[in-house]
């Protein structure tokens, strides 16, 4: 048998097992937070096991594929796993395809639409925290962590889109757009609890998906604090008093002595009783005689 007719034998080999398998379906590039991810479907009426072969390409190297999850049963891969070591560009555009394998059968390769990374990505929702200062609320936010590089060097400074409404009155919603991380909301009702949302914006033309808001928090304020010259009044009154108590006691300390502690010793008719009861004796009753009483003049008369 000549050379060439082995060579066209085997290729239609190969060809009747690559195409003997159905290949995956729905084939997807997608991308959250600047990881890299290649999902699909299984293919359609098999019931047997399949597993998955995957192979991402970078638009700056059209010729070599690299070779990323192999013989997964998954219906997935992160190609944005550190351990792939396949080194994704923050800027970078990419592809990446998928066939399906059971036993000797193999599927053709199923390639899906190219994913720009700073473009596609979708942004995830920030972290923020609450803290109460009076009757105001300090917001701090927190970007997401990306998979690749990070926001600021991807994006720059992104712009904020604060959202803030009492507790179960999101029809009373305030808005504010700042491009600080930290920010003070003033101007609430006291005692009330306020609930806070987030959600980062950055250029369209960077990236054209709405960031994802994050999930409302809440935290409630406290009481108006007292204006500043109320504070100094307080303190310069407290201080004046005190001073002029330390004064009065240094100038005038032998007459408060005196008069807290008395030199002259009790009257003579008033004994001290150091072991005096404390109850009240019972009183004697003694008889008495009445004389009634006469003029003197009358009194003589009957003497003599």
């Amino acid at each position: 048998m000549s050379p060439l007719c082995c060579c066209f034998i085997v290729s239609v080999c190969v060809t009747a097992l690559a195409s003997g398998l159905p290949p995956p379906r729905n084939v997807r590039l997608t991308s959250h937070n600047m990881d890299l991810y290649l999902r699909w479907r299984p293919p359609e009426n098999l019931s047997n096991q399949i597993f998955y072969s995957t192979k991402l390409q970078a638009s700056f190297d059209s010729v070599l594929s690299r070779p990323a999850c192999v013989n997964t049963s998954a219906l997935f891969c992160e190609l944005s796993e550190p351990g792939l070591k396949l080194t994704l560009l923050e800027f970078g555009q990419y592809n990446a395809s998928v066939r399906a394998l059971s036993g000797n059968e193999m599927s053709d390769w199923v390639y899906s639409q190219p994913l720009t990374m700073d473009k596609d990505t979708v942004i995830g929702p920030p972290m923020v925290a609450l803290v109460p200062q009076g009757a105001c609320l300090e917001v701090s936010v927190k970007d997401p962590e990306f998979r690749v590089s990070s926001m600021t060097n991807v994006f720059g400074l992104p712009q904020y889109n604060i959202n803030y409404w009492p507790r179960r009155r999101a029809h009373q919603a305030s808005h504010m757009q700042v491009r600080q991380n930290r920010v003070v909301l003033s101007g609430l009702e006291p005692w009330t609890e306020y609930c806070v949302q987030v959600q980062i914006h950055v250029d369209p033309a960077r990236n054209q998906n709405s960031a994802e808001a994050s999930k409302p928090v809440c935290e409630s304020t406290a009481d108006m604090p007292s204006p500043p010259w109320i504070t100094a009044v307080v303190t310069f009154v407290a201080l004046a008093l005190t001073v002029a108590v330390v004064v009065i006691t240094v100038i005038y300390h032998k007459q408060i002595f005196h008069f807290l502690c008395p030199k002259h010793s009790l009257p003579q008719n008033l004994p001290e009783c150091p072991h005096a009861p404390l109850f009240v004796p019972e009183e004697q009753c003694h008889p008495l005689t009445m004389i009634p009483w006469q003029d003197e003049g009358e009194h003589l008369t009957a003497n003599s």
